[in-house]
């Protein structure tokens, strides 16, 4: 991100002096837009008077006539409070950044126009049904009339970076709908990886790099839950098996995979950094209690997403009352989205977390060596559509023209050129073949409806139909209800893969042997409803022991369900209070797991050095939890990572570990599974598996000793785990400290249930331990009471740098605080809110 930042030239480097020099002008810039919260406005585009109250806190609670009256007030309070959020990241999703960003930011416009989300949304939108598009309509009115109104007072970032919005388009929250699936969207990064594996070690060697899910973990639904009716077929997750290609076909695919698509894997993971959106980024934790197991005797269900830590949040807290229906929906919505993505009605409450699909696939397709925009597909000579993407750079007079080309698959992604800048035709089309991606995000599905109807749902039946129309991305959807039930539902569209001798198959780049053939039925998805053990855990685990359709091997480490689990049956009866430590524990079972593998190793450790016995017997007493006083927890990140280059490093060289370590839950879960069998060609050569783990302490104590010094005491958890919410703007250094939140010590680690993750790589390469992801919100509903609520997001509810709800709930949220959130009208009259009334105009 910093490259691009550091080449914002004119205006911006004029104004950062001017902000160094005189912070008055800052104030200034940042204060305008501190719109009123309070009074009545008068509008065009509502059909009656709209209220909307604010609390303290910034939560807005809109009381509306009828449902179009609803939605434009959403649309104007996303504009009010999180614009420039919003407007970013349609122009992500459009490849519209170099016009504001400037040449730097080519690279991501060409991505994304090549993508093609922005193609994606206008295909998808006249297919949508009338109330999408009547909600899509209402809300976009809003954002407008916001924009219309305000356009001589907009949000600092505008100015900083001289431009204005253009008016929103219904199709915009479509894209930022399928960009953030596409964020979600990890299989490929796994196909390319694993890839690269076997290209290094060989087939035969690579089982040792694959990891599976333990016979004995948690999964989502159960044997004695699954569905009646539906045939089991044991997936085999993570075991290397024959399958229908040969090793030499695998080989020269993977080889193609890599040279055709070079360009598109690095400009795809540099964006990603350039977003702040390093590693898994697809975590949560989320979990249903029975009523009768809780000490209110109703249900209570919790939801805690890991992304991105940024400023500002990721959510939008809202409360929505519609008089004409007589009903309220709140919780958490998607700046750029109408509806509620998490939260509760009447009726209701519900969570999501991350299926961790397999969602993508590579295909290498032949040309037609008398026609270079013709392919085959299995033996069918095809056409490539193209199209021509100009695109503005701002300070440059002419426009940037490439072309993309598409496939019956997908989108061609071979050949992307990393600097943008290699002339007009940015793909340099191969002599002989195309790399295409599929992906379920170019499915039509209509997210609006089903969040529509789950915002509407009076109960199970109704909640499991509203995702008939749901597609993309791939979650799991937690229920509980006022009449004491609990359910669970897997979600998205799930392709039918051919050829599918097993799990294996789906990482290997094809030329059209493994072709989709259509998606599962939502009945035929794993589900659950009102479980014998009377609560249901997803926290990114295994759906099933038994699948009859194969979902993924991308799930996280069974740990965090684990515990949630653990703590779930260590009381009889359970209240909102105990939910709340639960989602703020930072017990690792990783590290008890890791750290009896390591006491093992030393056997009576009677010939260590008295130094050694020391920090030994530090971990040897430490209760696994990262708390930020821990000194212990900072050695076992230590040790962890150096275990990590032990066993990997020298095998797969400097690049290929690299990539092995982005996906934090592959290194993890595999490095699980090799410690707990008795042999692996890793323990083969030069070290045992005994040796190995002694060794990485040994340059664990003294990378630490090295860095801090060798007084334990000065080794805490939270002097190396710090937590800094950043702006995309914030690293301009003159802004860094007006717009980012943070550096915070914190506690957690990517395996504990309050999940504050860290990068592997960046903590070997510099040796900060710097967290990245975590709860981007936490949201506890105990239905004895479906009118108030408990709730924190990382940040608060404003993106106006300095207004006082910026970032007034990041110490609560540090802490492991909660506000409550009421939504019962008599007591919010009681409240003393502000109250903004929205007036239509005669």
């Amino acid at each position: 991100m910093s490259s691009i930042f550091r080449n914002i030239s004119g205006l911006l480097i004029l104004l950062i002096i001017v902000l160094v020099t005189v912070g008055v002008l800052f104030n200034n810039l940042t204060k305008k837009s501190f719109y009123e919260e309070s009074g009545k406005i008068t509008v065009r585009g509502t059909f009656d008077k709209v209220d909307i109250y604010k609390s303290e806190l910034g939560v807005s609670q809109i009381f509306a006539s009828n449902e179009n009256d609803m939605y434009f007030a959403l649309g104007y309070m996303h504009a009010q409070d999180r614009l420039w959020q919003m407007d970013f990241a349609r122009r992500v999703a459009e490849g519209k950044l170099s016009a504001i960003l400037g040449k730097s930011a080519l690279q991501y416009d060409i991505l994304f126009r090549t993508i093609g989300i922005n193609k994606v949304a206008e295909k998808i939108y006249p297919r949508l049904s009338l109330k999408s598009k009547s909600i899509l309509q209402s809300y976009s009115d809003g954002i407008n009339y916001f924009i219309r109104a305000n356009s001589k007072n907009l949000p600092l970032e505008f100015d900083i970076l001289n431009y204005k919005p253009e008016p929103w388009k219904a199709e915009h929250s479509l894209m930022i709908l399928r960009l953030m699936a596409w964020e979600l969207n990890l299989s490929w990064y796994s196909d390319v990886m694993f890839g690269q594996v076997i290209k290094k070690v060989g087939i035969e060697n690579a089982k040792d790099f694959f990891p599976d899910y333990p016979e004995d973990a948690p999964v989502v639904v159960s044997d004695g839950q699954k569905k009646a009716g539906i045939d089991s077929v044991r997936s085999g997750a993570g075991k290397v098996r024959p399958t229908s290609l040969s090793n030499d076909v695998i080989e020269k695919n993977y080889s193609a995979l890599f040279d055709l698509g070079e360009g598109y894997f690095d400009i795809s993971s540099d964006f990603r950094k350039f977003a702040g959106l390093e590693g898994i980024h697809t975590g949560s934790n989320a979990w249903a209690i029975s009523g009768n197991r809780t000490e209110n005797g109703k249900p209570i269900i919790a939801n805690d997403p890991h992304l991105a830590l940024l400023a500002p949040s990721r959510w939008y807290e809202v409360s929505l009352y519609d008089y004409q229906k007589k009903y309220s929906v709140c919780g958490f919505s998607i700046p750029g989205i109408p509806g509620i993505a998490i939260g509760h009605n009447d009726v209701v409450s519900w969570g999501l977390t991350n299926l961790m699909l397999d969602d993508a696939d590579f295909y290498i397709l032949k040309k037609d060596s008398a026609d270079a925009h013709k392919y085959f597909l299995n033996n069918e000579l095809l056409t490539l559509d193209s199209s021509v993407e100009n695109i503005k750079i701002k300070d440059v007079p002419d426009e940037y023209s490439f072309t993309a080309y598409h496939t019956k698959l997908g989108p061609v992604v071979s050949n992307l050129e990393k600097t943008g800048f290699a002339g007009k035709q940015n793909f340099r089309m191969p002599d002989n073949e195309i790399l295409a991606l599929r992906w379920t995000g170019y499915e039509f599905s209509d997210e609006i409806e089903s969040f529509y109807k789950i915002n509407n749902s009076g109960g199970w039946n109704d909640f499991q139909n509203a995702l008939s129309s749901f597609g993309s991305p791939g979650l799991n959807f937690i229920y509980a209800d006022t009449s004491g039930n609990i359910g669970y539902q897997a979600g998205g569209l799930v392709p039918v893969r051919s050829a599918m001798q097993s799990e294996y198959n789906a990482l290997i780049p094809s030329s059209g042997e493994i072709l989709w053939n259509g998606f599962v039925p939502l009945n035929e998805l794993p589900s659950s409803f009102n479980p014998k053990e009377g609560y249901i855990v997803s926290a990114n685990n295994r759906p099933s022991k038994d699948l009859r359709h194969y979902i993924s091997n991308l799930y996280e480490p069974p740990y965090r369900a684990e515990r949630i689990e653990e703590l779930i049956n260590s009381s009889p009866l359970l209240t909102a209070n105990d939910v709340k430590r639960m989602q703020n524990d930072v017990y690792s079972l990783q590290a008890k797991e890791f750290c009896s593998y390591l006491f093992t190793s030393f056997g009576d450790s009677t010939k260590l050095t008295a130094e050694i016995k020391r920090f030994l017997n530090l971990l040897r007493k430490w209760d696994f939890e990262f708390k930020p006083t821990s000194p212990a927890a900072t050695l076992f990140a230590q040790f962890e990572i150096e275990l990590y280059k032990n066993l990997y490093k020298d095998v797969l060289g400097e690049e290929v570990f690299e990539d092995y370590l982005f996906l934090k839950n592959i290194p993890v879960r595999n490095t699980a599974k090799l410690l707990k069998q008795n042999s692996s060609s890793l323990f083969e050569n030069d070290f045992s598996k005994e040796q190995i783990l002694r060794k990485s302490f040994y340059d664990a104590v003294s990378a630490l000793i090295v860095k801090y010094g060798s007084d334990e005491n000065k080794w805490e958890w939270g002097d190396v785990h710090k937590v800094t919410m950043k702006h995309p703007l914030g690293e301009v250094p003159a802004l860094s400290s007006m717009l980012n939140i943070g550096p915070f010590k914190i506690g957690g680690s990517g395996t504990t249930v309050n999940n504050l993750e860290y990068g592997f790589s960046a903590a070997l390469s510099t040796d900060k331990f710097e967290c990245y992801l975590g709860p981007s919100m936490r949201m506890i509903c105990d239905l004895s009471f479906i009118r108030r609520y408990f709730s924190i997001l990382p940040t608060g509810e404003s993106g106006q740098p300095l207004h006082r709800n910026y970032n007034d709930q990041a110490r609560l949220w540090l802490n492991g605080d909660y506000k409550t959130v009421s939504t019962d009208f008599d007591d919010l009259k009681k409240q003393n809110l502000k109250v903004l009334t929205l007036l239509p105009s005669e």
